[in-house]
């Protein structure tokens, strides 16, 4: 078996040569043997099932980006980074990571887009979570202010400096505005978003970090919020919880201590 000067045989030289040229023709010429025709087929396979799949899962960045900027991006991902891992599901998340990474070499780009970027990400990786409830430890009827509140397990709390949720080529913040949101999967795998103001926010976080029934919860952000009369937040925070049982990122209550 031939040999190059690195120890590799020939035909894995070819390979890493031919893929390298795939993944930044610009820089690296086309390898040896390979019609000029074919080669342009190869390259525009590549990037195109890229774009597809990217495009998907970022449908408004590729449109508040515009299509010169996104294939750039697209461009830079393709030829600088090295993925972690051969699933193709994961390329999305890749694409976040070189956003993130790269983002001092990039060109400019809006002030909010890596979080856009995150917040349309986040859908998938909700849709895609594996979890599942234990319903045998789950009271659908109980009391949610007396009971702790059982939290649907494919669910996230998320904190943008920018209105994310409002973003499209006709809204294009210049400022930052923050938002809290609470996305989460139901029972019918959809996956929902809901805005939250920063007291809402504030209970969810304490559920999801402590063993708390709900009107525990609701005291304790009172607690927080001198300025309101604590019987109201209660009210106001019974209400939210029940909606959200309503809309299924509340699934009851814990049945055993």
């Amino acid at each position: 078996m031939t040999k190059t000067g690195n120890g590799l045989p020939a035909f894995q030289q070819y390979q890493l040569h031919f893929a390298a040229h795939l993944r930044d023709p610009n820089t690296v010429a086309k390898p040896p043997r390979v019609a000029d025709a074919r080669m342009r087929v190869y390259r525009a396979l590549v990037f195109n099932n890229l774009d597809s799949t990217l495009g998907q899962c970022f449908p408004v960045c590729r449109k508040v980006a515009g299509l010169r900027l996104w294939r750039k991006l697209i461009r830079g991902f393709l030829a600088h980074h090295r993925a972690q891992g051969p699933l193709f599901r994961q390329i999305p998340e890749e694409f976040l990571q070189y956003l993130q990474a790269a983002r001092d070499s990039l060109p400019p780009l809006p002030g909010y887009f890596a979080e856009l970027a995150h917040y349309e990400w986040m859908e998938l990786a909700i849709a895609a979570l594996d979890a599942a409830p234990d319903w045998s430890c789950i009271d659908t009827a109980g009391d949610l202010m007396r009971g702790r509140p059982v939290l649907a397990p494919a669910l996230a709390l998320l904190h943008y400096d920018y209105p994310v949720q409002r973003i499209s080529p006709r809204y294009r913040p210049q400022a930052p505005e923050p938002v809290d949101l609470l996305v989460f999967r139901d029972a019918g795998d959809e996956v929902r978003f809901i805005e939250l103001n920063p007291a809402s926010a504030c209970l969810l976080a304490l559920l999801q970090r402590e063993r708390l029934t709900g009107e525990a919860a609701l005291h304790r952000v009172a607690g927080t919020l001198p300025q309101v009369d604590p019987e109201a937040v209660v009210t106001y925070g019974t209400s939210l919880l029940y909606e959200l049982k309503a809309r299924g990122a509340i699934l009851g209550i814990y049945s055993t201590a």
